[in-house]
């Protein structure tokens, strides 16, 4: 059954991810006032220690049964089509986009030059799926090379622990050093990915055992400890950074995990999803078009004189998050979701949908 408190997980954390997008491209427009740069500035931070560590360990949870249920080459075409598909349609979307409008108040130049170097050099928020993959694919040569990762039920044995705990502290060790760009920040996150991979089968019962309120309190302090210590010594991705991440990721499933069992939907499996999680089906559809909409809506805000800064962010969000949702509900209408990269709704989703519109027939 199908954890509703990862996808409300997902929910939070796209929001965030928009968010943060919707500020940097503020800042890079030079409409952020110097009064606000002080305090936007600390919450960019501290959101950016955690967002993207929390999607690669929700991104990790269940890769031990992916590699239990299909062989490696099955395995691998899915990340093909899952990953790498997405990654090449919407590069080249964006990138033409982009292109095409570099002289309409698009932040970054971007070239011809720029799109054909995807293959090496993503660009954008792109770089997530480059890096996811070749999280994909660490994890794969491991189960090739080591029996035990793909064991039933989930669980990793002691060995291939062992061996995934060391790969994600030599990937520490090395990310600081590591050249071009996307090597470091695969480096950076692949221990996150990794622990996801590790905790997957007794994540619910380990939540369920804290998601109480002292316990998150005492995360919580935890978490604001971690990022001013983070901010003393690096910037927000930086290894002195991993300890608000694992903090700031832990404090978000506690709190989603609370709230879906205060709602009775933990691990539920009833029809009406709430609006977070109907946020967190789409998170990959948000991830891909966010920044076209986010983009859209600060120039469209921008030609109509509108340089406010609260409602930059409010209205620009809410493009980057209700946009590529509509998009992704059109998409599954037409049955194009699959050609423009977009994942199918979730199976016990899907079916509500369908016994819903099946009632509205009979009630016409």
């Amino acid at each position: 059954m199908r954890a509703s408190y990862l996808d409300t997980a997902r929910g939070a954390g796209i929001i965030l991810v928009v968010y943060g997008h919707v500020l940097r491209g503020l800042v890079s427009a030079g409409l952020v006032p110097a009064g606000l740069s002080d305090f936007l500035a600390a919450t960019d931070y501290t959101i950016y220690t955690f967002h993207m560590p929390l999607f690669f360990l929700l991104s990790g949870l269940h890769v031990p049964k992916s590699l239990q249920r299909a062989s490696g080459g099955e395995f691998l075409s899915s990340k093909l089509r899952t990953i790498v598909y997405p990654y090449l349609v919407w590069s080249v979307l964006q990138g033409g986009v982009q292109i095409a409008l570099s002289s309409h108040g698009m932040n970054h130049p971007f070239t011809l030059h720029d799109l054909l170097a995807i293959g090496w050099r993503p660009f954008g928020q792109f770089w997530f799926l480059y890096a996811l993959f070749i999280c994909m694919l660490v994890a794969w040569a491991v189960a090739a090379v080591v029996p035990g990762l793909g064991a039933r039920g989930g669980a990793v044995s002691g060995g291939v622990r062992a061996l995934l705990v060391a790969l994600a502290i030599g990937s520490l060790a090395l990310a600081p050093f590591a050249q071009p760009d996307i090597a470091a920040k695969t480096l950076t996150y692949l221990p996150f990915f990794i622990f996801g991979m590790l905790i997957g089968d007794k994540l619910p019962a380990l939540l369920a055992r804290t998601s109480n309120l002292p316990a998150i309190g005492v995360v919580a302090a935890a978490f604001c400890a971690a990022v001013v210590f983070a901010h003393r010594f690096g910037d927000s991705t930086s290894v002195w950074a991993v300890p608000a991440g694992l903090a700031g990721t832990a404090l978000v499933l506690m709190l989603v995990y609370r709230a879906s069992l205060r709602g009775g939907r933990a691990h539920s499996g009833q029809s009406r999803p709430s609006w977070l999680e109907r946020i967190g089906f789409a998170s990959m559809p948000i991830y891909l078009a966010h920044i076209l909409a986010t983009a859209g809506a600060r120039i469209v805000l921008v030609k109509l004189g509108i340089t406010n800064v609260g409602v930059h962010l409010a209205l620009g969000t809410l493009a980057g998050v209700v946009a590529p949702m509509v998009l992704y509900a059109l998409a599954l209408r037409s049955g194009t979701a699959r050609f423009i990269g977009f994942p199918p709704l979730p199976r016990t989703q899907a079916a509500a949908t369908a016994q819903s519109r099946i009632r509205n027939a009979d009630a016409a």
